[in-house]
């Protein structure tokens, strides 16, 4: 056991704080430190809060004691040679007055954070005792659902990969989808991603429910025009029902049953109805969703979605590229979202979404067991943010149910954001493992702090002082919360960087007119 720093002279629930003499060990005593409280019933696992020199002690600080606060997080059994046992989470047997009070050894640390006998991955090292691995648990961590939070610029996209490179690296036969919106991580996962992009993405029309298709044709518009809505329903439903595949069983078919349907059709139907009008009744609405129809068929933008070709696209090798079933050596599917027009970003999001968990909500009711797919989502405050509106209203929905949902059906999600005071706060709170790095803003610290469960202990006071690659992970896939120096991931696969490197390219001259004529070309046609 390493030396005594002190006792304990005051517990407060799972608060208690032990005092020393500043000459001893409780040198080493620093916030985030791990400590040991031995009690008559084996042994109480803490983490240093603050350290602080006792007022009225007389003379100056440094000779007086010295009060140390402490949360504690665990607890285990004490074995004959000092050593412990298995260490449990919480504390049911409370240490007394006068318990002593030692830091952690680098044996404690190794039984505190053993790999328990589930599935883990290895991500780094624990803070104080490099010697020791901090490994996450895989089955907790993804069928509850996982969120990586921190600062631009602290190494959240660097966390993201190799979290999932190592569960991959385990796990080479995952299902692993993730929507990036600036495209960096195609380079990162190069050889074991499927990237879906516009330019060779095929995301059919007849995909869409019916709320979704209105949000392409009304954008904003959406809440203030029911009656354009109702006609888009109308012409929608009989452009379903001369669907081949609509009139099997037309009284199961609604305005949400993916069913190819032909855009000529739902044009006609919209045109029929402007012939039944009599003359008194106003065909601008339908004259609208005509002319924005015509815009979305003939704009080059939504071909990926829009283009009457997509008619022929099968619903099985959408489903199947986009859950890698079979994975064919590609265990993950990116969806480059940094090429889609801004009109419809939220309902692509949305439908990819949607998908994924319709298909294991539906996979789950025959009876066989689902194959278990993680969905994580880059800047997940941009698709479901906390103001309500109706901006980004489907996203959200769409993310709410796989959050409360998701788990009884396979369906694992991880947020990422910069940015987590403007994520919803339902679904965060459905995430049972937080990485957090560093966090400066205030108002994120608090809503982060907020969102950590009890046994975080004093950890969340460390965040905004937290190192490049240093995280704070706690909950479910953790074993006990845990301060880990990252594993630092080789160039190939990290995410592109997010800043120009402004000194080494304004070193020399770069760039001529040809350079220009290239990103030119690039802009006009971005397909070729």
């Amino acid at each position: 056991m390493a030396e005594t720093i002190g006792q304990l002279m005051k517990v407060h629930g799972s608060r208690v704080t032990a005092y020393g003499v500043p000459d001893g060990g409780i040198r080493e005593c620093r916030p985030g430190r791990m400590v040991r409280i031995d009690t008559v019933d084996g042994a109480v696992i803490g983490v240093v809060g603050s350290v602080h020199a006792v007022d009225g002690a007389g003379g100056a600080p440094a000779a007086g004691p010295v009060a140390v606060d402490i949360a504690a997080i665990g607890e285990a059994e004490r074995r004959e040679d000092g050593s412990l046992g298995a260490v449990r989470r919480g504390v049911t047997r409370y240490p007394r007055i006068g318990d002593p009070v030692a830091m952690a050894s680098t044996a404690d640390l190794a039984a505190v954070f053993a790999p328990p006998s589930e599935a883990t991955v290895p991500v780094g090292q624990i803070y104080g005792a490099p010697e020791v691995r901090a490994h996450l648990q895989v089955d907790a961590m993804l069928g509850r659902h996982f969120a990586i939070l921190g600062t631009t610029g602290s190494g959240k996209s660097c966390t993201v990969a190799l979290v999932l490179h190592k569960i991959l690296e385990g796990f080479p036969h995952g299902h692993v989808v993730v929507l990036d919106p600036h495209d960096e991580y195609r380079e990162a996962f190069a050889g074991l991603c499927h990237v879906v992009d516009p330019a060779g993405m095929s995301l059919p029309y007849w995909l869409m429910t019916g709320e979704e298709l209105a949000s392409v044709f009304l954008g904003a518009r959406l809440d203030d025009s029911p009656a354009e809505v109702m006609l888009l329903m109308d012409a929608l439903m009989a452009a379903k029902r001369k669907s081949p595949v609509g009139s099997r069983a037309p009284e199961e078919v609604t305005v949400d049953t993916p069913i190819p349907y032909r855009l000529s059709d739902l044009r006609k139907a919209l045109d029929d109805e402007v012939g039944n009008l009599n003359r008194s009744e106003d065909v601008r609405p339908y004259l609208r969703l005509m002319n924005r129809l015509d815009t979305l068929m003939g704009d080059p933008r939504f071909a990926f979605m829009f283009s009457g070709t997509l008619m022929r696209i099968s619903m099985v090798d959408v489903i199947a590229t986009l859950l890698r079933l079979p994975t064919d050596g590609c265990p993950l599917t990116l969806v480059d979202l940094s090429g889609v027009p801004s009109e419809v970003v939220e309902v692509v999001v949305s439908l990819f979404c949607r998908m994924v968990f319709d298909f294991q909500l539906f996979a789950a009711r025959g009876g066989d067991p689902s194959v278990p797919v993680l969905l994580v989502c880059e800047e997940a405050h941009r698709y479901a943010p906390a103001t309500a509106g109706s901006v980004f209203r489907s996203t959200r929905r769409a993310l709410g149910r796989i959050a409360k949902e998701g788990r009884k059906y396979g369906l694992g999600l991880g947020l990422i954001s910069q940015r987590p005071s403007e994520l919803d706060p339902e679904i965060l709170s459905q995430c049972n493992t937080v990485m957090a790095l560093r966090l400066s803003n205030e108002r994120d610290l608090s809503y982060v702090r907020g969102a950590l469960p009890d046994d975080a202990g004093d950890l969340a006071g460390t965040l905004p002082a937290l190192g490049m690659a240093e995280v704070i992970a706690v909950g479910a896939g953790a074993p006990m919360p845990m301060r880990v120096k990252l594993d630092l991931l080789p160039p190939e696969k990290r995410p592109r960087a997010g800043a120009a490197a402004f000194s080494d390219s304004w070193d020399s001259e770069a760039g001529d007119r040809g350079y220009v004529e290239q990103v030119i070309g690039r802009w006009r046609y971005p397909r070729q």
